[in-house]
């Protein structure tokens, strides 16, 4: 009698079990203007136009409400635009900005390498995750 009971539970568990790793929540899908927006500031990057990618990301309304797919790229790209233009000052804003909205943001190996930026995320970095193991005063 256990045994009957049992099977059709364990196969009810395994099932959800599988499913919520099947069937994680999807991201928040961005919208094609937040996609345009993202390719327009991509494209000035490559193209050298590092003020223009810095402006555009803080004015961008499309670009600061976009979901993480779209906001961390732009915010990174900001951050490296400020760096080559030796704003260092403006580029730890941008990172700051980066890990007060993605904590366990991260840079790749060979960006973090880089010697305009790498430097100043490293600091960054280092900073956040300071601030976040600190207890709250409440």
């Amino acid at each position: 009698m256990k045994h009957k009971l049992l099977t059709p539970l364990i196969t009810l568990l395994a099932a959800l079990a599988l499913g919520a790793c099947a069937h994680s929540p999807d991201p928040i899908a961005a919208t094609s203007k937040q996609k345009q927006a993202l390719t327009d500031l991509e494209l000035n990057y490559n193209a050298g136009n590092y003020a223009k990618v810095a402006q555009a990301v803080g004015l961008s309304v499309e670009l600061q409400s976009a979901p993480p797919g779209v906001q961390i790229p732009a915010l990174k790209l900001q951050a490296f635009s400020y760096c080559l233009q030796d704003n260092t000052v403006q580029c730890r804003r941008s990172f700051d900005k980066l890990l007060q909205r993605h904590p366990d943001f991260d840079l790749a190996p060979s960006e973090r390498d880089h010697p305009m930026w790498g430097p100043v995320f490293t600091q960054a970095k280092a900073d956040a995750d300071t601030n976040s193991a600190m207890p709250s005063s409440k």
